[in-house]
């Protein structure tokens, strides 16, 4: 049984797994915009592998999807994003469509109901260092590729997604609930996403210069955490740590990249929800409230 599988988002996540769908002979419609769109529909999409060959797919590529129902949609998009995103794909979607997102933070499946007509939600955690180098062009950083996929119903398409994916070498698990794998992906790109903009040094320096501030803010976030019934650990932590010291040392993460080039980012979802959720425990989360108001000025200004 074949899949109608559109994906939104043409940048590092969504680019990627279009290209590697495509590559493997499987159809896929990539939704995009502005240049990306005119780009890939001219030159293709540009993938540059880590330490593999280089490629060029080009996928069936539009800015909205006409009235065809379709099986499966990411959402490969910015949580900022989301309502435009929803309004490029609605006249595509029934009742038995399963929309994935994949954006990092936590709170994203409440998101986007708001903006989508009945359909079956569920969530998506992908572990990729990718980016968009530049228009119609995505460099891998890393080997790292996992993908979990969880619906809290039954739906009949997602085993069959599932070996799809496997079988294109896009590692892919599926279940029933992401929450405590989203916690502790959270961790991660909270704290990173943080902590590079606040400096504006990469990766690499966080953890060589910073890792005392690093690991005071996961334990902030864990407290938060731990309040609302998620076991995050102290195991977790150090797994955290060590994610870290495996980066390449000039990595940049997405926010700090947006905020360089003043663009839109989800400054909000992967920081300022912490610091609310903890003032609603009455939590004391020092550090990532001293960095949270320091962003903000900057994003309000």
């Amino acid at each position: 049984m074949s899949l109608k599988i559109a994906i939104v988002g043409a940048g590092g996540v969504g680019g990627y797994l279009a290209a590697k769908l495509t590559q493997n002979n499987h159809d896929v419609t990539l939704v995009a915009r502005d240049e990306n769109l005119e780009f890939i529909k001219e030159n293709g999409l540009k993938v540059i592998e880590y330490k593999k060959d280089d490629f060029t797919v080009y996928p069936y590529t539009v800015d909205f999807l006409d009235s065809d129902i379709y099986d499966i949609i990411f959402i490969a998009t910015k949580s900022c994003d989301y309502k435009s995103a929803c309004k490029s794909i609605e006249n595509a979607i029934d009742k038995n469509t399963l929309i994935i997102p994949l954006s990092d933070g936590i709170g994203v499946t409440t998101s986007l109901k708001s903006y989508l007509p009945p359909c079956v939600i569920g969530d998506g955690l992908i572990h990729i260092i990718s980016e968009l180098q530049s228009t119609g062009i995505v460099q891998r950083k890393s080997f790292t590729f996992y993908l979990q996929i969880a619906c809290s119903v039954e739906n009949i398409n997602l085993k069959i997604l599932e070996q799809l994916l496997n079988h294109c070498e896009l590692r892919t698990m599926t279940t029933k609930s992401l929450r405590y794998e989203r916690w502790k992906k959270y961790l991660f790109t909270s704290t990173m996403s943080m902590l590079t903009t606040y400096f504006d040094k990469p990766i690499g320096y966080i953890f060589k210069e910073q890792l005392e501030l690093m690991v005071d803010i996961l334990l902030e976030i864990q407290k938060v955490a731990n309040a609302k019934n998620v076991d995050i650990t102290n195991k977790d932590i150090e797994k955290v740590v060590n994610q870290a010291s495996h980066v390449e040392y000039e990595t940049k993460t997405a926010m700090q990249v947006e905020f360089e080039n003043k663009s839109k980012s989800e400054f909000d979802l992967l920081i300022g929800y912490v610091v609310r959720e903890a003032n609603t425990f009455n939590i004391s989360v020092p550090q990532m409230e001293k960095i949270y108001n320091v962003l903000k000025e900057k994003v309000f200004s």
